[in-house]
């Protein structure tokens, strides 16, 4: 019996598999192919001839260049007081200390004697009112909040900060200057720090000491250990001693961040401003929270997102999909949403479709709802070089896209062959680009999929440096704004769907990010491979986005590049049914992958844990209820647990979903048992009640079919049916699962569809579970105005249950199931046994 130790999630990730060195390489060479099969000659050739035209572009126009010598702010020389903070003078630099909120402050410093307004895509105004003080100091000067204290010295330069009980996060800053490459900051800190978040990063979930590259980029496929990759979001949490806080680094254009082995802190970026802003805590809990104050809420999406999506690049025409949707009904499969890659456009052409592949499309969408599916599209920001092509001439004529120094509009080879690009940083812009979702909604496509906006051009290649943006009116050149133009695509395809459909909640993943995505869109990891190294990786993915505020996202099921075997698709599929976004992927030339592909014995592991998905839907509605009003991750590190507990700093290999489900898959190939820990507390086996008292570590048994779960004694856990795609019956009956303890648990419920729950149409319930010996009480406690019509049972977990009274009322139990036929009762007493 193979047994994975609570050691392996600290080796070394370049210790892969010789396997997995050989798919990697097989997975490459595959890509090149397809590369050539799939553009054509044409477009290879012109991805080919991007690079030396990009080069004398750069020859021409120029990259971004700080000063030649480096130079320091030097000797702190004025202090001012303003509503929300400090104006400070240095000999050479001017900066800001300001006040955003209780618990968080902001520090920008640029060169020369003129601050320029604050802007920032990340942030968002905020409007407490807050008690604030300074003071100077012997060096410089000192800012206090509720949250805590930062002290800022003059010369040599130098920052420190504190939470409220004094607790000290930083040293010493080690320098600070300008130099051709942009400003440069170092910064002292414990030895004995963890860190988290930084967006997207194939590593572990407790950041290795390392270089991460501060850009977005098409990796054209990676593996673990592969660095820069779609998303950007410079963000760190820092775990010392047990107290957390938040460091945001808020500039879009590309830098370097490393963490150094002893500590220590270095991070680069373009250009001349550099800013801090810091989120004390101490509670990690507290810190992603504020992180979402701060750079603003997740919406609600619509309740069939949270189902399972089937995809492929691509399901190619009306047949294809036709087949697809029956076999998941004929297989009683539950399936909510089909996505369409970019085979159906016509040409590649954005808002089209190819009427010769799809000749009733119209036809084609309203079956697939009838049938309970949802259609989500792909759109690109390249739009065909093509004066026929409407969008195009349309955009031509209204100056829509990125424009070169000299005034010519930027092109660059993607799918269509030469393309241009919209300037989403302009609102016209984004406005233009949301009108022309509308004939696909008219034609019945649900929700939107942006993919290749780093922006990417063929070949690994981005836009040239100097090209020029609008910025809101500011004007910004292309390595000023490069992160956050996905993000801004995002939000042109979210404003605009909310204009076209305003009374419906409108749903959009993106493949690019940067911080504050989540107000726009979810999105996923990208295009992973089809190896167990991958697998392996992806909670830790999922969890430092979560942990960087854009936490509604998933994996490519199976890996996007590659094939996996049936043993590594059933590990896969049966795993992220934990995870937020749920859905298979592939690439095209690779073997089909859909749940059935694999033989019997996966189809039926398949259809367990996809059921067990829509089981939990109750569940998981309620965490993304959670994620968007608090901000709090849905998938969630142990360490959230007890942070001062230094075994949980670094597990990864298992998580929270929510407040009381602790999931522990297998994610090694052969694996046959596995160790879990069990954090502080009374754990129930969700799949046998048998009782676990942490901290303690366990060694489950792990068939293919198995997926250790554990719940929270205390918890009230929902359930509903099995269905086969989340509102084929609004009025399901619903299980309230109580395992006997202490705890609060929620249960957010409302249409799942509309946007009447902003104004109150939703109901949310707070159950708190109390035992005192054999006593075991539920409190239940009502707020807004929604009354859903479905019966509603209360299913206790524990050996037998003696007497149960419903608000003070003898009630009659069959097998401990209390059946609730009246939806409004406030407590539950019963005698266990």
């Amino acid at each position: 019996m193979e047994i994975q130790l609570l050691s392996q999630p600290f080796l070394l990730l370049s210790l892969m598999s010789f396997r997995d060195r050989f798919q990697n390489t097989k997975i490459a060479l595959q890509t090149a192919y397809r590369g050539v099969r799939f553009v054509g000659l044409g477009n290879a050739a012109r991805t080919v001839l991007y690079r030396p035209r990009y080069a004398r572009w750069v020859q021409r126009y120029g990259k971004p260049q700080g000063p030649e010598m480096p130079f320091r702010p030097g000797a702190m020389m004025e202090v001012e007081a303003t509503p929300d903070g400090l104006l400070v003078t240095w000999e050479r630099a001017k900066g800001a200390i300001h006040v955003v909120s209780s618990h968080i402050l902001r520090v920008r410093v640029v060169p020369g004697h003129d601050l320029p307004p604050y802007f920032s895509y990340a942030t968002i105004p905020q409007q407490e009112s807050i008690p604030w003080q300074w003071e100077r100091t012997p060096t410089g000067v000192r800012v206090s909040i509720p949250g805590g204290s930062l002290t800022l010295r003059g010369d040599p330069f130098g920052l420190a900060w504190e939470d409220a009980s004094g607790h000290g996060f930083t040293q010493d800053t080690t320098f600070f200057y300008w130099e051709a490459e942009g400003v440069q900051w170092g910064q002292q800190f414990p030895e004995e720090i963890w860190w988290y978040g930084l967006g997207e990063r194939a590593f572990h979930l407790a950041l290795e000491r390392r270089t991460y590259h501060l850009t977005t980029r098409d990796p054209e496929g990676y593996g673990p250990g592969d660095d820069p990759l779609y998303i950007n979001i410079p963000f760190l949490m820092g775990v010392h001693q047990g107290r957390a806080f938040g460091l945001l680094l808020d500039r879009m254009s590309d830098g370097h961040l490393t963490l150094r082995e002893d500590g220590g802190v270095e991070y680069g970026v373009l250009g001349e401003e550099i800013r801090w802003d810091i989120i004390f805590g101490p509670e990690p809990q507290q810190v992603v929270s504020r992180l979402a104050d701060l750079t603003g809420h997740a919406p609600m999406v619509p309740r069939w997102v949270l189902g399972y999506h089937q995809s492929r690049w691509s399901y190619e025409n009306e047949k294809v999909v036709r087949e697809i949707a029956r076999e998941f009904r004929r297989r009683r499969i539950p399936c909510d949403a089909i996505h369409f890659d970019i085979d159906y456009m016509d040409g590649f052409r954005c808002f089209t479709w190819d009427k010769k592949a799809f000749p009733d499309l119209p036809g084609l969408m309203a079956d697939l709802h009838g049938a309970g599916f949802k259609a989500v599209g792909m759109i690109d920001p390249g739009i065909k070089v093509d004066k026929r092509y409407e969008v195009c001439a349309d955009g031509v004529e209204k100056g829509m896209f990125c424009r070169l120094p000299d005034g010519t509009m930027f092109h660059g080879p993607v799918w269509p062959g030469e393309c241009y690009f919209p300037d989403f940083t302009h609102p016209d812009v984004r406005a233009w680009w949301g009108k022309w979702y509308r004939r696909l909604l008219e034609v019945g496509f649900d929700g939107f999929w942006n993919d290749m906006n780093e922006p990417t051009i063929f070949g690994g290649a981005t836009f040239p440096p100097r090209v020029q943006h609008h910025l809101e009116g500011q004007g910004a050149e292309h390595w000023e704004v490069h992160s956050a133009y996905g993000m801004q695509m995002a939000r042109a395809t979210k404003e605009g769907l909310d204009t076209l459909r305003p009374r419906r909640r409108n749903w959009v993943f993106t493949r690019s990010a940067y911080a504050g995505t989540q107000r726009y869109a979810s999105s996923w990891t990208g295009d992973n491979r089809s190896t167990w190294a991958d697998l392996r990786i992806t909670p830790s993915m999922l969890m430092n986005l979560g942990l960087s505020g854009l936490s509604m996202t998933g994996s490519d099921v199976g890996g996007f590049e590659g094939s996996p075997s049936p043993e590594l698709y059933a590990r896969w599929i049966s795993s992220a049914a934990f995870h937020p976004f749920f859905r298979t992927h592939t690439a095209k030339g690779t073997p089909w992958q859909e749940p059935w592909r694999y033989g019997d014995e996966v189809e039926a592991i398949s259809r367990k844990f996809i059921q067990w998905r829509y089981r939990l839907l109750p569940a998981i509605y309620t965490l993304y209820w959670q994620y968007a009003s608090q901000g709090i991750p849905m998938m969630r590190p142990l360490f959230f647990e007890d942070p001062s507990d230094e075994a949980l700093l670094v597990i990864d290999d298992q998580w929270l979903f929510g407040d009381h489900l602790l999931v522990a898959p297998a994610l090694e190939a052969g694996m046959t048992a596995r160790e879990i820990y069990l954090p502080q507390g009374t754990w129930f086996d969700f799949w046998s009640d048998e009782i676990y008292e942490g901290p303690r570590v366990i060694l489950q048994e792990t068939p293919l079919d198995h997926v250790p779960l554990f719940v929270r004694a205390g918890a009230v856990l929902p359930l509903g049916p099995v269905q086969q795609f989340t509102d084929e019956d609004p009025t399901a009956p619903l299980e309230l699962h109580v395992y006997p303890g202490q705890a609060t648990s929620w249960l957010y419920e409302d249409d799942g569809d509309s946007m009447a729950y902003e104004q109150g149409d939703f109901r949310l319930t707070r159950f708190q579970v109390k035992q005192e010996g054999d006593i075991l009480r539920i409190e239940r406690e009502v707020t807004g105005s929604w009354t859903p019509s479905r019966p509603v049972s209360l299913i206790v977990h524990t050996p037998s249950l003696q007497r149960v009274f419903l608000d003070d009322i003898p009630q009659s139990v069959l097998n401990n199931r209390l059946n609730l036929d009246a939806d409004t009762w406030q407590k539950v007493e019963a005698i266990l046994t």
